[in-house]
């Protein structure tokens, strides 16, 4: 998928990085000095939302930014007259939020189930991006949010996300996985059944692979077949060893 998306600021068509984008960007592109003016993203029919340097702010592409003078009338963060509920783990949130802005803590105290979490954008088609707790975000339709569990270091736990019920963010640098209960931790999202089985020091020669899922079921893994670990579900891996086929020894004792 394209990770430009294209905006428009003072009427002038401008290509972005899409995701998360901070304001100080968009001030530098549209040659704006944050003192004098402000941006505002143009919410049809709604109150224009003041977009801030230190605000951050998704962009998927077809948004309008203007800037005008500073209106401390509606001030830094206005109540919308047509309340806002972006996705949060692939549901359209049920609370529906009235301003226009919300920090990265205020959005994970919409998790009910797992307030205390990391947060990421759910971006499609790229990397998912950690959003800061401090950070300020412009709240938009079309957002989309998910959560998992905390954790005392930059490692994804794909066994916690799992009985969380919560998707893996995609393209992050660490992912924790159990083969047979021992923990690994590997560097991409996206393993062959080889990887995998190589990571236990075994090999498809004498070993079969299963992948366990949340709820006990398993779907064997064969040797070229690549797993993405940013699936929903994914928890955990088992090995069995390869019965002798008929007239050969597996080298045990009887």
């Amino acid at each position: 998928m394209n990770n430009v998306a294209n905006i428009t600021i003072n009427g002038q068509n401008l290509e972005v990085p899409r995701g998360v984008v901070a304001g100080g960007i968009l001030y530098e592109r549209a040659s704006i000095e944050p003192g004098s003016e402000w941006l505002y993203l143009d919410k049809e029919g709604d109150i224009d939302v003041p977009v801030l340097p230190d605000d951050r702010i998704i962009l998927h592409g077809g948004e309008v930014i203007f800037s005008d003078r500073i209106n401390a009338d509606i001030g830094e963060n206005p109540t919308l007259r047509k309340p806002t509920r972006p996705k949060l783990n692939g549901e359209q949130i049920t609370r529906e939020i009235a301003v226009a802005k919300l920090t990265g803590a205020d959005l994970c105290g919409l998790d009910e189930e797992l307030p205390d979490a990391k947060l990421f954008v759910d971006l499609s088609g790229q990397a998912d991006v950690f959003i800061s707790p401090e950070w300020t975000l412009v709240i938009q339709e079309s957002d989309c949010y998910i959560t998992i569990p905390l954790s005392d270091d930059e490692v994804i736990d794909l066994e916690e996300c799992a009985k969380k019920g919560r998707r893996p963010p995609r393209g992050q640098k660490h992912y924790r996985l159990k083969i047979d209960g021992e923990r690994f931790t590997v560097d991409k999202s996206e393993l062959s059944g080889q990887e995998i089985l190589a990571l236990a020091g075994k090999d498809y020669a004498e070993w079969s692979l299963n992948q366990k899922f949340c709820g006990g079921r398993r779907k064997p893994v064969e040797k070229d077949q690549v797993v993405d670990l940013a699936k929903l579900g994914v928890e955990r891996f088992e090995t069995a060893k390869k019965q002798a086929q008929q007239g050969q020894s597996d080298g045990t004792a009887a």
